[in-house]
């Protein structure tokens, strides 16, 4: 009696493996044929691009959404607010994924002495915007383009959008990817074509934002750089733009060239004028959270401020990640 009662229990067991391996392997094959491999290059997109478009540093287009995609799930409702060449303001898909852009750019930059980008919220806008709209108009390229009848169209070139979002500019450049699956694949993919590892290790930018958008288009995952530098604007980075510290001491870079420079935490008082020097070690107030340090600057005459925030402890960086 025992005997047979494990016969069938083993042969129930059999069955259910069966049956699991049979689920997870067409779930699988569902999921690699929606979606597109991680492991592609920038720009070799998951279908047969189109013509190659000039200008663009990985010059191809994505072909139209089919139908056939479409009642897959693969693609999210396409979204009308996105014609036209920007201005709108795209959601955040994965803020950790865009900070690690930021701080993987700056870890580049410091291999070769070169000093942090300051994140800012003008450039992230008109990354996230270009993430977004390749993604829902499937396509791929620097410059923007609306599908009006479902044909491809271009809109306005890439010099045009950014500065709608980041005015008063004296320098900008873009890069674009698409397929990479986490931050750090796609800093390796950009770090090996020349124009894009051109772009991170520019001297003439200050300031950076990084767009991520996911869920349409052949690509499925988008990823865009905006980099540039504005006049009269002067950024402060606190350890080269990292979102957190468990440490108070912290490294501070200050652009610009100056006599003179002070600083203070928060509100509170203002140390006292120090010759100034670029890089400078900083001690923040012993309090977690998030905390502002603020510099004011001069050549003898008016004064100009800049300012930067960092979460101090782990702890209280959690609900800002889980947001």
């Amino acid at each position: 009696m025992a005997r047979g009662m494990a016969t069938r229990g083993t042969w129930w067991a059999v069955w259910l493996v069966a049956l699991l391996v049979a689920l997870v392997g067409g779930q699988a094959k569902a999921t690699a044929e929606m979606t597109p491999t991680a492991t592609q290059p920038v720009g070799q997109p998951a279908a047969t691009p189109a013509a190659p478009q000039e200008g663009d540093p990985s010059p191809s287009i994505g072909e139209p959404v089919s139908f056939e995609r479409l009642s897959e799930g693969a693609f999210l409702e396409l979204d009308p607010a996105y014609n036209g060449c920007g201005g709108q303001i795209a959601p955040v898909v994965k803020a950790t994924f865009e900070q690690q852009v930021v701080e993987l750019t700056n870890l580049e930059r410091a291999k070769v002495s070169l000093p942090p980008l300051k994140r800012v919220t003008q450039l992230d806008e008109a990354a996230r915007y270009h993430s977004t709209d390749m993604g829902q108009d499937n396509y791929f390229n620097r410059d923007t383009y609306d599908r009006p009848g479902g044909n491809l169209t271009k809109i306005c070139d890439w010099t045009t959008r950014v500065p709608i979002f980041y005015q008063n500019w004296n320098s900008l450049h873009e890069n674009i990817a698409g397929t990479s699956a986490d931050p750090a694949s796609v800093m390796i993919a950009w770090m090996a074509n020349s124009p894009d590892r051109a772009n991170i290790l520019n001297s003439t930018d200050w300031e950076i934002g990084v767009g991520y958008y996911e869920g349409s288009g052949d690509y499925f995952r988008y990823w865009v750089q905006d980099f540039g530098r504005r006049n009269n604007v002067y950024p402060l980075v606190i350890n080269r733009e990292a979102a957190i510290t468990i440490s108070t001491s912290v490294s501070l870079y200050i652009y610009g060239a100056w006599q003179e420079i002070r600083l203070r935490n928060n509100q509170g008082a203002w140390a006292a004028w120090l010759p100034f020097q670029n890089s400078m070690p900083w001690t923040l107030d012993p309090v977690k959270g998030q905390q502002t340090v603020t510099a004011e600057m001069r050549n003898g005459g008016p004064t100009v401020s800049s300012s930067d925030t960092i979460i101090v402890g782990w702890g209280a960086y959690f609900p800002i990640i889980m947001r």
